[in-house]
Parts: structure tokens; sequence; C-alpha cells
């Protein structure tokens, strides 16, 4: 199991070696025949038309099958498409072309949830399940029904009046099969182990027979207001918002499986809110209902568990953090407490060399400043993050300005060029803070530019926007940290003597956005960082 998983507390089905002639031969064969047996089971419920179900669990499988297992699989569904229905009522080529449709359309289906969704992680996010089910539930699904009911109809086993009435079956029920099955099955497949406590453990209990009961009181006739067929299906969003909150989505995929089971039963026994109509009509009511419940529930979870990541990352950020923040402050502590020991020592014995003296109090001049920059960008960043940004805005000449902060780098460094130009510039801006982003910017450059490294700083204005863009020549940030380099507590060069705390980009990227402007960074192509920074001038 890869690293990554571990963290993340996932583990992931083996990848099955589809260049394994046998392997795939195996998997096309199972499929096939789970393909065959869901659907023999959805038919026994086609009313409508001998054809078309409104329960088609195949849907499902399918659009699982290519999420989890690739493209190349298609064949198992279109062998498993045309089995069930050659053996229905068909012809061999009505049952080619609805083959045909059924196979496209979890293609379709996978192919735009790949693309737009996510793929298998569809289900992570509460925008991707959204997708999900525009993508796979509504577009792709109606190409199978596009096709099935014209094969049909083509071939005589189908009246054309009928078209709309079978077709909206057909599409009503694949969309079912997608919302309702498929995600359990992605689900299961990225994360098949349970890792609950025991008191986890009791807790899914307690809610599986909350479901189960409520499922028996709404659905399943239970009690005279079921029977009655009164629309309370509304009793069942507590357990399953219970579910999606406690648990997340893998459960609360599992939690519509088995309502949808106990739904779909007890409306054909013409019990619950959607009983007492014709059998093809009520499943059709009831599967809409499930479509939509399903959507809002993996939302919930998916939501819930994001917002759960985002705090497991948050903490475990803080506490990195914190071991940064206490090594870096160990460092100048120990340099100055070195240094205030020596003079101790020297005025404990009556002599003074003034070059050691010099040199001692330099030290502890340099470790204090050093001390007292690390507790400067703590305070900045706790004000920034708290998003109070009291900015004191007045018009600045901004060029003199980044003229000084610039000298004051120059003076700090004799193995460096730094070069500023551009014409006189002006503009509404918090002085220290602004003063603040371009000493962090420099002193990055500084950090990780070579010696002989030039560092050039460019001014303009235009069309009412300030723009600094400050370049260097050094080392780089490395390609798969850059997309995090602006969050707090992140570091470019972890664990190297040029790392610090990892909040100078963050607090510069917070200042910078409190001034309503905006911060990025380029990588030139013959190395080195380039920031541009954009301000409205407001002049």
């Amino acid at each position: 199991m890869a690293a990554s998983e571990l963290i993340a507390g996932r583990a992931t089905l083996p990848t099955l070696n589809l260049g394994d002639r046998r392997v795939f031969v195996l998997v096309i064969a199972v499929l096939a025949a789970v393909y065959v047996v869901a659907g023999k089971l959805g038919l026994t419920l086609a009313f409508v038309h001998v054809s078309a179900t409104a329960i088609w669990p195949p849907t499902g499988i399918a659009i699982a099958a290519f999420l989890l297992l690739g493209y190349r699989v298609w064949p198992g569904i279109l062998l498993g498409a045309f089995l069930v229905n050659l053996t229905t009522a068909g012809d061999a080529l009505s049952s080619l072309g609805i083959a045909t449709g059924n196979t496209l359309e979890g293609l379709v289906a996978a192919a735009l949830v790949n693309r737009f969704a996510n793929g298998r992680r569809a289900f992570e996010r509460p925008l991707d399940v959204i997708k999900f089910a525009l993508l796979a539930a509504v577009a792709s699904t109606a190409v199978s029904a596009t096709v099935g009911v014209t094969s049909l109809a083509l071939t005589g086993s189908a009246s054309w009046s009928d078209f709309g009435a079978i077709w909206l079956t057909w599409w009503l029920g694949d969309a079912g099969g997608a919302l309702i099955l498929a995600p359990a099955l992605v689900l299961w497949a990225n994360e098949p182990r349970v890792r609950w406590s025991s008191r986890e453990e009791l807790e899914a209990i307690g809610a599986l027979a909350a479901l189960v009961l409520v499922g028996f009181l709404v659905f399943g006739g239970l009690e005279p207001l079921s029977r009655e067929h009164y629309p309370q299906q509304f009793l069942v969003f507590p357990v399953l918002v219970w579910v999606a909150f406690r648990f997340g989505p893998r459960e609360s995929a599992t939690a519509i499986v088995v309502l949808s089971a106990i739904a779909i039963w007890g409306t054909l026994q013409q019990y619950g809110p959607f009983g007492g109509r014709p059998q093809n009509e009520a499943l059709l009511l009831l599967q809409a209902f499930t479509a939509v419940t399903a959507l809002t529930t993996l939302a919930l979870a998916a939501a819930e568990a994001r917002l759960r990541e985002v705090e497991r990352r948050e903490v475990a950020a803080r506490d990195e953090f914190i071991s940064i923040a206490a090594h870096e402050l160990r460092t100048p502590l120990t340099s100055l407490h070195a240094a205030v020991q020596f003079l101790r020592r020297q005025a404990e014995r009556g002599a003074v060399d003034t070059e050691q003296l010099r040199q001692a109090l330099a030290t502890v001049e340099d470790r204090t400043a050093k001390l007292g920059q690390l507790i400067t960008v703590l305070l900045e960043s706790v004000r920034v993050r708290a998003d109070r940004p009291d900015l004191d805005l007045r018009l600045h000449d901004v060029t003199a300005l980044v003229a000084s902060v610039v000298a004051q780098a120059q003076a700090t460094t004799a193995q460096h060029e730094l070069v500023l130009s551009g014409p006189p510039v002006q503009a509404r801006i918090d002085e220290v803070r602004f003063e603040e982003v371009v000493t962090n910017l420099l002193e990055n450059a500084i950090k990780f530019s070579p010696s002989g490294g030039r560092i050039d700083v460019d001014l303009s204005a235009a069309n009412g926007t300030l723009q600094l863009v400050l370049r260097d020549r050094g080392i780089g940030i490395p390609v798969d940290r850059r997309a995090r380099m602006f969050e707090p507590y992140y570091q470019a060069h972890p664990g190297t003597e040029r790392s610090g705390l990892g909040l100078g980009l963050y607090v510069s990227r917070r200042i910078v956005e409190q001034h309503g402007g905006t911060i990025r960074a380029d990588f030139p192509s013959d190395g080195g960082t380039r920031f541009v920074l954009s301000l409205p001038t407001r002049a």
C-alpha cells in the first residue's frame, strides 16, 4: 500500500492486471455474468414494455466498471447487455442495438466523469457529486434510452406511438441505477477497509437499525399511514443526515442502496407514499424521489468529509508549524545565550578584549533582530488570518518606498545585485503592510539566490493598476510544491537551511488580497522565480 494512502487513511483494491490475457477474459466473463443477473432482476419490474424498466441496476454496474477498471472492459458490458435482451423477448438485431446503447451509455458517463468530475474520486467533493449526477445520471443515460427505444421501434418490437412512455421509463431507470448503485460500488472499491472504533461500530449498527425501521415505517406498511399512502417520505432525511455527518460518503451511498431496496419492495406491495398507483408510475415516482435523495445525501456527505479533511490538514499543518517555529526560535536563542554567557564571563574576569566584545555584541544584535523578525511574522500571520486588515490606506510614493526597501535589502548582502527600475508610481496603500510584502519577497529572493545573482524589481502603473514584478535567478521552487506555496506553514524547501516558518508568502498574499490585489508566481524556463504583484492604485 502506498504511503500516501496510509496517510490519507485509504486503501484501494489491488489493481487488476488486464494486460494478462487470462485475467482479462476472467474479468469480462464475471462482469458479463453480473450484468446479466442484475439485468434479469431489473426486467422483472418491466411494466410499460418487456425491455424497459424503471429499476435498472446494470447502469450503475457499467459506470462503476468503467471508472474502476477502465474503458477496456467494454466487451463485458456489451456481452452482458446483449445476453439479457436476447434471452428476454427481443431478436438478435434489436438486442445488439440495445446492448450498443447500454455500452455507449457507460463509456460516455465514465469519459465525462473522468474529464470533468474527478473520475473515481467524484464523490469526495460536493461540486463533483453534482457534476456526476448531471453527466452520468442525466446526460449519458439519454444515450441508452434513445438508442434502445429506437432499436425496438425500428425492429418492430415496440410501437412508435409508445416511444415517449418507453423512453421516459428507460431513462429514469438508468438514471436511478447511476445515482443509487454506482456511488456505492465506486466508494467501496476506493476504500474497502472499515476502520471503526468499538463506539463507531455501535453507532453504525444503531444507524442501520434506524434506517431499516424508518424505511419500513415509510415504505413498508408497518403502520397505517404507510398503508394509506400518506406523503411521509421526508422522515428518511434525519437518518440519512446522521449517516452523512457521522460516517461519510461511502456509508451514505450504502444507506441509499438499503433504503432503495426497502422502498422498491414496499412500493410493489402497494405501501408507502407512492403505492396505490399503477406499478410503473409508482416506481417512476419512487426512482425520482430516491435519485434526488441520493444526490442530496451524497453532496452533504462529501461536504462534511471535505470539511473534516481540511480540519485534519489544518491540525497537521499547525503541529508541523509549531515544530518548525520551535526549531527556528531555538537557533537564535542558542546563539544569543552563548554571546550573553561570554559577556558575563568577560565582565567577571574584568578582562575586556575590544574585538571579542564587538563580535559578541554583533551576535546579540543580529540574533535579537532575527527573533524580532520571527515574532513579527507570527503576529502578522495571526492578524491576516483573523481577516481584520485594519488597513491605513493613504496616497504614497510607491517608487520611493520600494527604493528604500531595496536599499535596506542591498545593505544586508554584498553577494547579490538588486536592481530597481520603472517610472514614479503613486497609489493608496498601507505603507507598513506594503513594505512588509516587498521585504518578504526580497528576503526570499536573496535567500534562494546564489552568490553573484541578480534580482530585478520592476514597477509600473497602467489603467488604474500598480504592478510590481520581482525576478530572481535562484534555485526556484520544486514543481510538486508550487501549487501550495502561498499556504500557511508550507515550506518550499523543507528540511534545509533555507527553510523558515512557511508564513512569509502566505502573509504577503493575504496583505495583497486585503488591498484588493493579486499575487502570483511564474517560473521562467531559464530558472528562478518571478513574482507578479498587482494592486489598484486608487490614486
